[in-house]
């Protein structure tokens, strides 16, 4: 069987709202709109998911994603536990993670919690 990827590109699509993921009266996952920003925090994820990529080719495929983001106006932040771990998109500045991504349109806002993210999923 293949594996099932859920695009991400509806996030441009959405204007306002949220949305919170909860196990066992837990919030695990919180997502917000905060005016041309998509917020997903993760707080907490209490499975483990076996064979997942690399980090650097999870950023690699998210190049596509940040510059569909970025010519629409869009930010997508990632956080994890209410720190930024990465930005998609607009307010991308991506400094040395160009080097990393080959992209202008993410940033990798602090790798100590990106790597803890990228430990999680």
């Amino acid at each position: 069987m293949k594996d099932f990827q859920l695009p991400a590109y509806f996030l441009s699509y959405l204007d306002n709202g949220s949305l919170k993921i909860k196990c066992d009266e837990n919030t695990s996952i919180n997502f917000f709109i905060d005016g041309d920003s998509r917020i997903i925090d993760v707080l907490d994820v209490p499975i483990k998911l076996d064979k997942k990529p690399g980090l650097i080719k999870q950023l690699s495929e998210g190049k596509d994603l940040a510059k569909n983001l970025k010519d629409k106006g869009i930010t997508l932040e990632i956080r994890y536990q209410g720190k930024t771990a990465l930005k998609l998109g607009r307010d991308a500045n991506p400094k040395l993670a160009k080097i990393v991504t080959l992209s202008n349109d993410i940033e990798i806002s602090d790798l100590k919690i990106l790597k803890k993210l990228s430990d999680v999923f």
